[in-house]
């Protein structure tokens, strides 16, 4: 090689080196710092675009996930409402059961269906303002069924629908099958003071009412020795219970409608149930294909960081080794001076 002052080849080459360990050291660096081996496409093209696709997977994953959770609150909201209505309903049976004794009078029966009567009121103002997220629960304006986006993709597979049964009125009305359309009256006399029958579409809801009882609440229209039943669509609560709690007997008959509340109440907390546990089937399903695909994604864009800091300490070494090399080579041109 000979030796020349305009062009240091030697300090060229060096310097080459040099930069390409420092490059070496940077990019080590970077891979330390922010521990992931692929920061850019240009470290891994292939990777990254890999990485890229499993991150968007993962990020809707924990949408469906969440979407879940909500499903599963809404649950919660509907069951939670619909217990404290059952431990109402079970207290207005115990109340009818004890009206239904004949050992009480007028004034503790009034009494009684003072108390029914507020619960019966507490009830429907429960199903009128139980909502979730704007959705309306149990006052039965909801009569579609709700979807639960629990999967990534858009066929229905990837769907849990709430049927729109979970979403029927739980008022006293719809519970006990009440105000659902005409009834009738059999009537023994032409005496107010006689008894008669009340029935409705659910079977018997009091029997053994006085015409003059019924008058009062607007159920019969008496006249001449009959009667004529109005449309129980009218029935209001305080009138039912006025009624239903006049005797013994009209209380007595009562119970099996109360046993028609509690049946629909602990059917409908059934079903909940059973749709709480798929949604929480479906919720750590997510979780766990989740979990399984961040393991995926880590074995790609993870650094390994004694491996990293291995290669950082070698360049770091080449880069002090360069340094040395390159104030050396930079020393050559002033031999040549000593030849002139």
């Amino acid at each position: 090689m000979s030796l020349s002052i305009n062009t240091n080849v030697i300090s060229l080459s060096v310097q080459r080196h040099f930069n390409t360990t420092t490059n070496r050291m940077n990019d080590a660096m970077e891979k330390m710092t922010t521990g992931f081996k692929i920061n850019s496409a240009a470290d891994d093209a292939a990777g990254y675009g890999v990485v890229k696709k499993m991150e968007s997977v993962l990020s809707t994953y924990d949408v469906a996930e969440t979407n879940g959770q909500m499903g599963s609150s809404l649950l919660q909201t509907q069951e939670g409402v619909l217990e404290i209505i059952g431990s109402y309903l079970q207290r207005i049976r115990d109340l009818t059961e004890q009206a239904a004794n004949g050992t009480y009078a007028t004034s503790s029966r009034v009494a009684i269906a003072s108390e029914v009567a507020q619960r019966m009121q507490e009830m429907n103002r429960l199903c009128e303002v139980t909502d979730f997220n704007g959705l309306k629960l149990l006052d039965g304006s909801q009569t579609d069924g709700v979807n639960l986006q629990v999967g990534i993709n858009s066929g229905m597979e990837n769907v849990i629908r709430l049927d729109e049964s979970l979403f029927a009125s739980a008022k006293i009305t719809a519970l006990m099958q009440l105000g659902t359309g005409g009834g009738q009256s059999l009537v023994s006399s032409a005496t107010k003071s006689e008894t008669c029958k009340y029935e409705g579409q659910a079977g018997h809801y009091f029997e053994s009412a006085t015409i003059a009882a019924l008058e009062k609440e607007g159920y019969v229209t008496f006249a001449e020795g009959t009667s004529t039943m109005v449309n129980d669509g009218s029935l209001t609560i305080t009138a039912l219970c006025n009624v239903v709690f006049t005797n013994d007997n009209s209380a007595r008959m009562f119970l099996d409608t109360v046993d028609l509340a509690v049946d629909d109440v602990t059917a409908r907390a059934t079903e909940i149930g059973s749709y709480m546990n798929r949604v929480d089937s479906a919720v750590e399903s997510l979780a766990i294909q989740g979990d399984n695909l961040t393991e995926g994604k880590s074995l790609i864009k993870d650094a390994d960081i004694a491996e990293i800091s291995s290669e950082f300490i070698a360049a770091q070494i080449l880069q002090q080794a360069g340094a040395s090399m390159l104030t050396t080579a930079n020393q050559v041109p002033s031999i040549a001076l000593n030849l002139i």
